[in-house]
């Protein structure tokens, strides 16, 4: 089946830029710091329609219905994830249903999260599709085992089907007990190509590094390329020093070639919980610096309990278009995950959203 050319709102600069990988980064330009974070308002809390429940990590995608997808409990009570799609029309929720749960057998049996949905043509099993959704999954009851899959759908609303195998697999010779590959973020390289750039995290015993690469999905099976590190220069912890990188989210600016990211904020808490950060940071890259891995991150902001009025403010995502990149180019717009204090702060995950301009 053939499909039409899709006119990309993605430059193809950054397929050049993709395939100049190797050339010396140019300097970025100074970034403008974004400006003050707006009073937070509400998103979207599970325990709507569970009680107990949760959500969190959001893949938000702007449009006159707003579309989140979200790590969610899969029933009341239940500590394991489905990827649930949370509909708004302006700020009144019309529907959160599950759209992905686990498999009844394979690498992501037990459970799923993390997603990242983005436009772009696709082809499993002879069929085409023209969206992906990239996603953590695991065969354990443990956070451990992690790798990354991908499950693809004709509309935002599904149904979504899974490709057979991860597209990030568990480190050969790594123990099963080990946390693995997971918090997958896409942006469309070239829709029509069938080209992303996929962000994740590793963990292993070695250490915690952020990754990249190309992601080709025309084929039947995703073939990754190009695999290497995100930049870590200008990434500072809370007392200045030089931080580490796990758990964020990227859009693309076509307007500044930048790529925005929000991350969780180091180190974590010593107080309960101690997982979960208590400040989410906004930094910029240009585009090269990014591909090339040799960039550095500018500060654009920080949100913290004085923007949220939480505890607790982690599993941040930006508010993109459906190809990744910035829905307005004058602002950002953040969904984080807030939440109290232990006993039971899992079940006080809620997820708002705050605006700065640029």
């Amino acid at each position: 089946m053939t499909k039409k050319a899709l006119k990309t709102v993605v430059p193809r600069t950054l397929l050049a830029a993709f395939l100049a990988m190797v050339l010396v980064a140019v300097a970025a330009p100074s970034a403008v710091a974004a400006g003050s974070w707006s009073a937070p308002t509400p998103v979207y809390a599970a325990s709507s329609i569970q009680s107990p429940g949760y959500a969190y990590a959001p893949s938000a995608i702007a449009g006159s219905t707003e579309r989140s997808f979200v790590c969610h409990s899969r029933a009341a009570g239940d500590v394991r994830d489905d990827i649930y799609l949370v509909k708004r029309t302006g700020s009144t929720v019309t529907s959160s249903t599950s759209v992905l749960t686990a498999s009844a057998s394979g690498w992501d049996s037990f459970h799923i999260c993390d997603p990242s949905v983005v436009r772009v043509d696709a082809t499993l099993a002879g069929q085409d599709y023209d969206y992906a959704m990239f996603y953590l999954g695991n065969d354990q009851n443990c956070s451990c085992h992690n790798q990354i899959g991908v499950a693809y759908a004709n509309g935002l609303d599904g149904p979504w089907v899974k490709a057979p195998n991860p597209v990030i697999g568990f480190q050969a010779g790594a123990s099963s007990s080990e946390w693995g590959v997971g918090q997958p973020s896409a942006t469309t390289i070239d829709a029509a190509a069938g080209t992303v750039l996929l962000t994740w995290t590793e963990g292993y015993s070695t250490g915690t590094v952020a990754k990249l690469g190309q992601v080709s999905l025309l084929s039947g099976t995703p073939t990754v390329s190009g695999v290497g590190a995100v930049p870590t220069a200008g990434l500072l912890d809370s007392s200045g020093a030089a931080d580490f990188l796990n758990n964020f989210d990227i859009a693309y600016s076509p307007q500044r070639d930048s790529f925005y990211m929000v991350r969780e904020m180091h180190p974590y808490p010593t107080t309960s919980p101690n997982y979960i950060s208590t400040a989410v940071q906004v930094l910029s890259i240009s585009g090269a610096g990014m591909w090339s891995g040799t960039g550095t991150w500018a500060v654009e902001g920080l949100i913290d309990a004085s923007v949220t009025g939480a505890s607790r403010s982690h599993n941040p995502g930006f508010l993109r278009t459906q190809f990744g990149t910035l829905p307005d180019e004058s602002q950002l717009t953040v969904f984080v995950t807030t939440s109290a204090l232990d006993p039971n702060s899992l079940w006080s995950y809620a997820i708002v959203r705050t605006t700065a301009s640029l």
